[in-house]
């Protein structure tokens, strides 16, 4: 690995670790820490510890004050319409992509995964790890690293303001069923249908996550709606 691939992979992980604390409440939101700091706490140097903080910065979970350090924001409401709608855009068309060249091996994973899920139904931090593979799976099936890389990215930050689907807001069978459409689209090698299946998915959760984040901000609702209309054909739009 060259020197700039390594730093780039130490700066993404310090960047996981990162939002794993502010998750945990580790990192405490509003609280101003260096980069000397967080290299103490992290194990790293002030080079990658920076990297990370720009990366995050980038998804609005924490703000660069010059000479000083960065300061944990998290995730507000105007960030989850933007990682719900970029979710939307992205990762219906890579399921669609990913059906072109799925393998017997990408099947058997998927099921594997969900199968881990159904046995987990509880909506805890296991099943929705299982939930989370499942989608980086059948992101790396398509073949672009780089979109894998980034789609788990915005899965990862729109987790930290929990996951309002399951199961406070949603029966687990109804988040199951969407999996087991996107998967057995995939198996039958319909682009289509998985492209269907999973923008049905999202459209869903994201709509929870939305209203829940804009229950006192219309504008907020408006503005998912309005990416709605820009990333989900007219027929699609209503959900069950």
């Amino acid at each position: 690995m060259s020197a700039d691939a390594e730093s780039a992979s130490r700066s993404e992980l310090i960047a996981t670790e990162i939002r794993d604390a502010i998750r945990a409440g580790e990192l405490q939101r509003g609280v101003l820490y260096s980069s000397r700091e967080l290299g103490e706490r992290f194990g790293a140097s002030r080079t990658p510890v920076r990297e990370a903080l720009l990366r995050l910065a980038d998804l609005g979970l924490v703000r660069i004050e010059k000479n000083r350090g960065a300061r944990i924001l998290g995730q507000d409401g105007r960030g989850i319409v933007e990682l719900c709608s970029l979710r939307l855009l992205l990762e219906p068309p890579a399921a669609r992509a990913a059906a072109a060249v799925m393998t017997a091996r990408d099947d058997a994973a998927l099921a594997a995964e969900f199968e881990t899920m159904k046995r987990l139904a509880d909506g805890g931090a296991e099943y929705f790890a299982a939930d989370e593979r499942l989608h980086d799976l059948i992101m790396h099936a398509g073949g672009n690293v780089r979109l894998a890389r980034f789609v788990a990215e915005l899965r990862q930050t729109l987790s930290l303001d929990g996951r309002y689907s399951v199961p406070d807001h949603q029966p687990v069978e109804v988040a199951l069923q969407d999996h087991l459409d996107i998967i057995e689209a995939l198996a039958d090698r319909d682009g289509a249908a998985a492209e269907r299946a999973m923008r049905k998915h999202l459209l869903r959760s994201g709509t929870l996550l939305v209203e829940h984040a804009g229950a006192d901000d219309r504008g907020l609702v408006a503005e998912w709606r309005r990416w709605v209309e820009i990333a989900v054909p007219e027929g699609e739009r209503r959900i069950s």
